[in-house]
Parts: C-alpha cells; sequence; structure tokens
C-alpha cells in the first residue's frame, strides 16, 4: 500500500465518515486492508529481507584484490572471480565496487584569515579557430576574489605569467597558495617528500608566499577554486561566442569586474570586492620593488638566412648575426633576441603556426650586395598582396620586361600610392593584358583624376614621378604683396646707385 492510498483510507473514514465496507468498496480493497490501514496511526514500508546475491560468496575475494592491488580494474577482478566460480554479470560488480572506491565522506568547513591563503587552478576552455585555450583561476579563499586570465596552453611560462597578473590585479600577494600536484608545481613526490620545480621555488621567493600543494586525490583542498571553475564554465563561457585569444581575455576582463567580483557570493553573503577592500587588501605582502622575469628563455641558433625558429615560426635578426648562438626571451606580447645581453632584435609574437616574421630593416645593407636576392624579396613582398597581385607577377613575367626592374618599380609605386590603389590598377591591367609599371601608373593617376584627387599620398620627388610635379597646384598670391619690398630697395639706394648710363665706361661712351 502506498501512502497516498493509506492517507486517503483515513480522510474517508475520520472526516467523510463512511463505513469501512463502502470505502473498501469505493477504493476497489479487500475490506481487510480497510482494517488494517485504519489501524496505522503513522505510514511504514513493511521492509523487505535482503535477497542473496551471487556476489555474496565472493566479498571477501574482491577486498583482498583491492587490498593487494589498488588500481585493479573491475574488468580484472571479474576475471578473476570468474575463474573461482563466479556466475553473475559485471553490472552488480560494478555497483558493488563503486560504493567501495567511493565512500561518501564528510568534511569540516575550514576558516581563513584574511590574505592567508589563495587557491590556484587550470580550467580546459575549449577551442578558438582550432586553437586550445586554458583558463588560469586564482581565488583568495577569505573574501572570494577571482582572478582569470586565457592562454594558449598551461606551460610553464603562462602559469607564471597568470599569477604576476593576479598578484597586481590584487595589489598584492597571499601568504600561501593552494594547488593541486601540477608539473609546473610539483617535479616529483614520495609520499610526504615534495620535489618542487626549481623555477616556480625561485618565483614563489621572489614573491615570498608560501607553495602548497594539495595531498593526492585531494581535491577538496582547494574547493574554492573548484567550484570557480565549475562557475567560470557555466556563467562566462556558455552561451557565448569568442574570435580570438583577445577577444575572450577581454570578455573576461569585463565580465570579472562586473559580475563575478560584484555578485552576492553564496558563502559569504557579501560582494567579493566589498570584503576585499574593507579587510583584505591592506594584509597582502606588498609587490617587490621589481618583477619577475617570466619570459620563455632559450638559447638559439640563427641560420645563414638571419633567421631563429621558437615553436613553430621563424623570426629575422640583422643579417650581420646570421650564423650566430643568440639567447631568445618570449612573453604572450613579443619575441625578443638578444646577443648576451644586448637586445638585437624584436616581434610580436605570432600564436600561428608556421609564420615567418621578418622585419625589412634587418637586411637593409645586404640586399644591394645581392641583386639576386633584391628580386626574391619583391617578388615575395607582391606575392603577400594576394591573389591579384600573384596573377599579374605571373603575366608579368611572360613578357619580355625586366622582371628585377619591374619589381623595384612597382614596390615604388606601393610606396607612393598604398596597396589599396596598386592591387586596383593590377586588377584592372589584368583585363586588358597591360603589363609594366608605367601602366599600372597610368591608371592609378586617371582613377585620382576622376576622384578629383590629383595629389599623392606620399612626397615623390620630380624623378620619380615628374607628372605630379607638373599637375601640383599651388595657392596664387596677389604680386603687390612684394611692391613694398621693391619700394624700400629703391628709396634706400637711390643716392648711390648710378644711372644706368653714367655706370658704364667712358670709352663705351665714346663710341
Amino acid at each position: 500500500m502506498k501512502i497516498d492510498t493509506w492517507a486517503y483510507i483515513r480522510h474517508l473514514y475520520h472526516v467523510e465518515k463512511l463505513p469501512k465496507k463502502a470505502i473498501a468498496r469505493k477504493l476497489g480493497l479487500d475490506p481487510k486492508t480497510v482494517r488494517k490501514a485504519l489501524k496505522k496511526e503513522t505510514f511504514s514500508t513493511p521492509s523487505s529481507p535482503n535477497r542473496a546475491s551471487k556476489l555474496d560468496p565472493f566479498r571477501d575475494k574482491i577486498q583482498a584484490l583491492l587490498e593487494t592491488y589498488s588500481g585493479l580494474s573491475g574488468v580484472r577482478i571479474h576475471e578473476e572471480i570468474q575463474a573461482m566460480g563466479y556466475s553473475g554479470g559485471i553490472s552488480i560488480l560494478r555497483d558493488y565496487l563503486r560504493t567501495m572506491r567511493n565512500p561518501s565522506q564528510a568534511f569540516l568547513p575550514i576558516q581563513v584569515l584574511p590574505a592567508e591563503e589563495a587557491q590556484a587552478d587550470w580550467a580546459y576552455a575549449g577551442r578558438i579557430s582550432s586553437q586550445r585555450v586554458y583558463c588560469f583561476l586564482m581565488t583568495l579563499s577569505f573574501s572570494g576574489m577571482l582572478y582569470l586570465e586565457f592562454f594558449p596552453s598551461q606551460r610553464l611560462e603562462y602559469f607564471l605569467c597568470g599569477h604576476l597578473h593576479a598578484f597586481h590585479y590584487f595589489g598584492g600577494v597571499p601568504k600561501r597558495i593552494r594547488y593541486d600536484n601540477l608539473a609546473s608545481v610539483v617535479l616529483h613526490r614520495f609520499g610526504s617528500t615534495i620535489q618542487f620545480h626549481p623555477r616556480f621555488l625561485d618565483f614563489s621567493s621572489h614573491y615570498l608566499f608560501d607553495p602548497s600543494p594539495c595531498n593526492v586525490k585531494s581535491p577538496h583542498e582547494k574547493g574554492r577554486v573548484e567550484r570557480n571553475v565549475r562557475y567560470v564554465k557555466n556563467n562566462f563561457l556558455a552561451g557565448r561566442i569568442f574570435l580570438s585569444l583577445t577577444d575572450i581575455n577581454s570578455q573576461a576582463l569585463s565580465w570579472r569586474d562586473q559580475v563575478a567580483n560584484c555578485r552576492i557570493h553564496g558563502s559569504t553573503k557579501q560582494k567579493p570586492i566589498d570584503l576585499f577592500l574593507r579587510e583584505e587588501q591592506h594584509r597582502l605582502i606588498p609587490l617587490p620593488q621589481r618583477d619577475y622575469d617570466i619570459r620563455i628563455t632559450t638559447s638559439v641558433k640563427s641560420t645563414s638566412q638571419s633567421l631563429v625558429q621558437f615553436e613553430t615560426n621563424r623570426y629575422s635578426v640583422p643579417f650581420t648575426y646570421a650564423s650566430r648562438m643568440l639567447i631568445l626571451k618570449a612573453d604572450d606580447q613579443f619575441v625578443s633576441i638578444y646577443d648576451k645581453d644586448q637586445l638585437i632584435a624584436q616581434h610580436p609574437r605570432s600564436f600561428q603556426k608556421y609564420q615567418r616574421i621578418e622585419d625589412p630593416r634587418h637586411y637593409k645593407g645586404l640586399l644591394p650586395s645581392k641583386p639576386k636576392a633584391t628580386y626574391f624579396k619583391h617578388r615575395d613582398a607582391l606575392f603577400a598582396l594576394g591573389e591579384t597581385a600573384r596573377r599579374y607577377v605571373e603575366a608579368m613575367a611572360k613578357t619580355e620586361l625586366h622582371p628585377f626592374y619591374q619589381f623595384k618599380k612597382v614596390i615604388t609605386l606601393i610606396d607612393l600610392y598604398g596597396k589599396t590603389e596598386v592591387l586596383q590598377a593590377m586588377d584592372h591591367a589584368l583585363n586588358y593584358k597591360a603589363m609594366g609599371h608605367e601602366y599600372l601608373q597610368n591608371i592609378i593617376l586617371v582613377n585620382r583624376r576622376n576622384r578629383s584627387c590629383s595629389t599623392p599620398p606620399g612626397s615623390p620627388s620630380s624623378k620619380i614621378n615628374p607628372d605630379l610635379i607638373r599637375s601640383t597646384w599651388v595657392e596664387e598670391r596677389d604680386p603687390s604683396l612684394y611692391d613694398q619690398y621693391f619700394q624700400i630697395k629703391e628709396n634706400d639706394d637711390e643716392d648711390r646707385i648710378p644711372d644706368a648710363s653714367t655706370a658704364l665706361p667712358s670709352s663705351q661712351n665714346d663710341g
């Protein structure tokens, strides 16, 4: 009998005043069932005796196997007890193993003092344009203040970068930071003996905080940041579109300051930012005068083409440093290359793959001495403009025009008028099979005249473009502006400048 049937029987008898037999007929029950229900003042289900399981005779064997081999899988245990005569399925075995391996546990809430502890962790955030993205999180245990930042990997340098930016965001450093046994923090662990990563230990010594790894398989020891991982995934990442790593960090910054740290926290019932500013920030360890150098540092050898490789990309150095051992340092913004302590090159860091990042200044002085190299440099520069430029170069190569001279002149046109106008002229020239820089220049000039724009954006000399010099417009001036200067000259000199006829030698006057 269910509890609702029992309750309805009591209602019909005590409130509706129906006889027991009428209740039995109304509900389609046996009168004895109605009488039993009315005798019960409280509802209780009869306990059924435990049914015997095929697994019962093998429980001691299973326990012994788990004590000897703690990580033994359910499939292997099933094979072992089958050899002993077990005839049941693997499902009831797995249900039994689940109760043994995951016993319910209760944990005492741990209260921490202001600035005493922070917790840090990584969270996988999916992919953006085929690039993996990971979220670094740090949470102050007392106030619940959250810092988050997204990186393309979990390597040590990004881990340190996340710490550094979090410390600057908080305006100080907590006394202790809790971690999982991350490879960036712990190299080896033998029981209670921990071997820390030497560079991370150097970083923690610089900022004076105590790194505190959790016990093995004890994620509850950093439960605050674990909850924030779920909070970020459900409340920030879900339902948003991100175009790039820069875009996701930009959106995360706004969400962090406008939502996450301004909400009413579920544990403290206060806004994290209010509790942080009032009770915690002034207790943090002050930041040191100089920041720790968190850049990736590695030795590289430049090629004969004055390139060094970092990850899958190649970066240029001045040609005088070709085939040399150099030092490369990289952060999330720049790739810097040093010859000992001297900075010789710096490039924006590319997170794409198989890119060639060059600075044209690095080849200045080398190209004039290598005409063939100049030819290829100009050709590659034109190819880099896109498909239109590539088709134009290929079409021009089929003519009798000298490619070295033509490429050089087209590059000059790009410097003078810009890529957009030159590409438009190339497209027009291809339609009429008009090859050569002279045609391109004429097309550009016609287009500019049609747009009533005769002055080029650059400052060309007459050697580069005489037509433009002849067509240059100059504001007209009133000539009377200059009369006053001539009048002054005449007044000053009228007493000492002789007449033209008297200035001649006497011999000429006589003649």
